[in-house]
């Protein structure tokens, strides 16, 4: 069975051949893979993997910032930082194996009325080239495709990009005390989205997936409350949702953490996929979840990278794997990916023994 009809039928809660695989990883561990496959690029390691999916999005075609290895659009500032298309500085963290780039000043942190966010310049979001989606979706014509943009810059979000342009201590007080604030700032930030979206998903017909990237949850609860998510998030999450459907794509949700309170919300919306299922986050039991919202909602993840990935043998992860393919994937309904990136505290035998159970 080809990869897109796999795909397709477990996202229609029908059982497929066999489960669909999907992969997330740092970009070192891409490079430690494809060095072990000896094999060109990240392409053909995907499908020594068996991976199911692939992802694209429009290129960016303005020569002012540059594509980081994390694939956010990043200018390198005399101080060493860096800039993205929004204006958020961030300093690279070098953690030994690996690096990160984290923020350390947001454009709109001394905002103080709805006239500092009004003046406040958008991204120029017709600097990508949205006809070229259409012959990236052509490299893959058997397999099932995600859109969505870089987990930094262009990836469709509210909440986490509010927080990266005002700053997350900011934000979290504008929530309760600067409601007017909130909402024109939601309001600057969908404008891009949904254009960016409509014109990606225009001309790549052959998208089957939408993903939007959100983090509503901590380890132990929500970072927000319900009411607040409601009053804020849910309206334009909704409005993207009915976007994609109106193309006939389905729609993907990301949030880390425990986030089990709002999935009735994200049904309700439009959602027909979560990811990633943090396992070991509060109340993220997969058979609890898959008992409770299965009929309503697909999964996507769920492989532990906190603990069992970096900390158990291949032969106990395959066990486990085994355990989560026949809790979520009974009857369809789950695409098997890691609970975030694979990191490279991971042992690739480790990495070897998802895909190949």
């Amino acid at each position: 069975m080809e990869s897109k009809r796999r795909v397709k039928l477990a996202l229609n809660h029908t059982k497929p051949d066999r489960i669909p695989k999907d992969y997330w990883g740092v970009p070192e561990v891409d490079e430690e893979l494809i060095s072990y496959f000896k094999v060109k690029n990240k392409d053909e390691m995907l499908e020594k993997l068996g991976v199911d999916l692939r992802y694209v999005k429009p290129s960016y075609t303005g020569d002012e910032f540059f594509e980081y290895k994390d694939g956010s659009l990043q200018k390198k500032l005399p101080d060493g930082n860096y800039v993205d298309i929004w204006g958020v500085v961030r300093k690279r963290v070098e953690w030994g194996r690996g690096s990160y780039l984290e923020v350390v000043s947001s454009p709109l942190s001394k905002a103080d009325s709805v006239k500092d966010i009004e003046n406040y310049k958008l991204p120029d979001v017709k600097k990508f080239d949205y006809k070229g989606v259409m012959e990236k979706c052509e490299r893959y014509p058997d397999k099932a495709i995600i859109f969505t943009g870089d987990r930094l810059t262009t990836r469709c979000s509210f909440f986490k990009l509010s927080m990266y342009l005002r700053g997350f201590s900011e934000f979290m007080m504008d929530l309760i005390l600067n409601e007017k604030m909130v909402f024109f700032l939601i309001e600057k930030v969908e404008e891009f989205h949904f254009y960016y979206t409509e014109q990606t998903l225009k001309y790549g017909r052959n998208i089957d997936i939408f993903m939007m990237g959100d983090d509503f949850g901590a380890e132990n609860g929500l970072l927000i409350s319900p009411e607040i998510f409601r009053k804020y998030f849910k309206k334009p999450l909704k409005k993207m949702a009915e976007l994609a459907h109106r193309y006939g794509v389905k729609v993907m949700l990301h949030s880390c953490g425990s986030v089990r309170e709002l999935i009735p919300d994200f049904i309700e919306i439009g959602i027909d996929i979560l990811n990633p299922i943090q396992t070991t986050a509060k109340g993220m039991v997969p058979h609890e979840l898959k008992r409770e919202f299965g009929k309503y909602i697909c999964f996507h993840g769920g492989v532990d990278v906190k603990n069992l990935l970096p900390n158990s043998s291949p032969q106990f992860i395959k066990k486990e794997i085994e355990k989560l393919v026949n809790i979520l994937g009974e009857g369809g309904g789950y695409i098997l990916a890691p609970s975030h990136n694979l990191q490279m505290d991971i042992p690739l035998e480790n990495i070897l023994a998802i895909y190949e159970t």
